[in-house]
């Protein structure tokens, strides 16, 4: 056991000041306060979430990233914060109690671990849509802690899988923390992922990813609970099953490319399943072993593919996003 670490709890938010008080609210019932609590405000068009902060949630510290993208938002937290740990929450989801108690647990076990991610079920069952994204998986992946990479703690059900595997499936970006130095040590978030429409998702996976195979740890801890508000409407949130998909193709498009030559045969290896993984969903369909009607799953087909040319595009965009913000804009309130 090492000392508890110092945790800066980030919430990267845009034009939601209704969820993002309810989330807010639970995180001043925490069992333990983190070290700062950071809300950045990404691309505001509106104040409303400045004036949410001020009035209700003085202790948080209000700061606006003016490059629009979810990753530009993180990094801003990783540059403002000066805490051992960034926890980052999506501004959708509410945190369990000991929430930041539990996370600042993990990371006290070991120096060795860089990222926990946590369990996230679904606030509420009681729509269409989120009983779709719940049937399709989901963001929680058990009761069971594993431990990454195979080997390093006890051995995760289904060691044999690639690395690469493991980063996808581990955990996701609604309950994410990462160590502060770390992250910087390897370049931050890639901005040019969750750029909303045009690629999103991709962020976490890809620091993941890039963590294990920089031999650094990464524990899923089923004790650090979150809910999630999934969406409402079937459509949305086939919508978001299908995006995510194509996003997460783009993020191994960018792994095959970079990834370490250890590493490489294995991605690849992954990349090709995962092309190929819809067209199997669309035969288990036939038998009626997919959640997925057929007709989502051809879209699903196509969204995958798309996924092959995304990152390139992703990446002009965001140097074009980053260059639009003025040199005298505020980097604060």
């Amino acid at each position: 056991m090492t000392a508890p670490p110092s945790i800066t709890v980030a919430v990267c938010t845009r034009n939601r000041p209704e969820m993002l008080g309810r989330l807010l609210g639970s995180l001043s019932d925490q069992v333990v306060a983190p070290h700062e609590l950071l809300v950045i405000d990404n691309a505001p068009s509106t104040p409303e979430t400045r004036e949410l902060v001020r009035t209700q949630f003085p202790v948080a510290r209000y700061l606006v990233e003016h490059a629009q993208g979810l990753d530009f938002a993180r990094n801003r937290a990783l540059r403002e914060s000066n805490a051992d740990i960034v926890a980052y929450i999506d501004d959708d989801a509410v945190a369990a109690p000991d929430w930041i108690a539990q996370t600042a647990a993990v990371f006290a076990e070991s120096s060795a671990i860089a990222i926990c991610t946590g369990k996230v079920d679904a606030l509420s069952l009681d729509s269409a849509g989120a009983r779709l994204f719940e049937a399709n998986g989901g963001f929680a992946r058990g009761d069971s802690r594993i431990y990454l990479p195979p080997g390093a703690g006890l051995p995760p059900h289904g060691a044999s899988r690639p690395l690469i595997a493991w980063s996808i499936a581990v955990g996701c970006g609604a309950s994410y923390a990462i160590r502060r130095r770390t992250a910087l040590e390897l370049g931050s978030f890639d901005e040019a992922l969750d750029m909303g429409s045009v690629l999103p998702g991709g962020g976490e996976q890809d620091m993941l990813w890039r963590v294990l195979a920089a031999g650094h740890h990464v524990v899923y801890e089923p004790r650090v609970r979150a809910q999630h508000d999934h969406r409402r409407e079937w459509a949305d949130a086939e919508h978001q099953i299908l995006e995510h998909n194509r996003a997460m193709i783009a993020t191994l498009t960018k792994a095959v490319v970079r990834a370490p030559a250890r590493y490489k045969p294995s991605v690849v290896a992954f990349l090709v399943w995962r092309l190929l993984k819809p067209f199997v969903r669309l035969g288990k369909r036939a038998v009626g072993k997919d959640p997925l009607p057929a007709s989502s799953l051809v879209r699903l087909c196509a969204a995958t593919w798309r996924g092959l040319g995304a990152y390139p595009r992703a990446v002009r965009l965001a140097a074009a996003r980053a260059q639009a913000v003025p040199p005298e804009a505020t980097r604060g309130d």
